[in-house]
């Protein structure tokens, strides 16, 4: 027999996988909030803020070679859904006399 999507099983997060959102949210808003020197009252949440920095985090993370743990429901081109706990750095093309780039508190 087989299923149609609608007859599949629904992918859900677990208790974990919320915990792990939830906190990574609360440690973006912070982040947000000290980059700003800004009080939860003068700057409030606001997930269009959180996701957007989370993002950039995840990506600069991917981009230096580390694995994350960032639980996310993926749908595919073909129409399937699944569940990707970690996101896996790409490795980068080694490149030659690549110039180091100054850190952010050398510029």
């Amino acid at each position: 027999m087989n299923n149609t999507p609608s007859e599949e099983m629904e992918i859900e997060f677990s208790d974990r996988h919320i915990e792990q959102l939830d906190e990574i949210d609360n440690a973006v808003y912070q982040t947000i909030l000290t980059f700003l020197n800004k009080t939860e009252d003068e700057f409030p949440w606001d997930m269009h803020y959180i996701g957007e920095v989370a993002d950039a985090i995840e990506g600069t993370l991917l981009d230096l070679g580390q694995r994350v743990y960032r639980p996310a429901i993926v749908t595919e081109k073909d129409g399937t859904v699944h569940l990707e706990e970690y996101q896996e750095p790409v490795l980068p093309t080694p490149t030659k006399n690549k110039k180091k780039e100054k850190t952010a508190y050398e510029r």
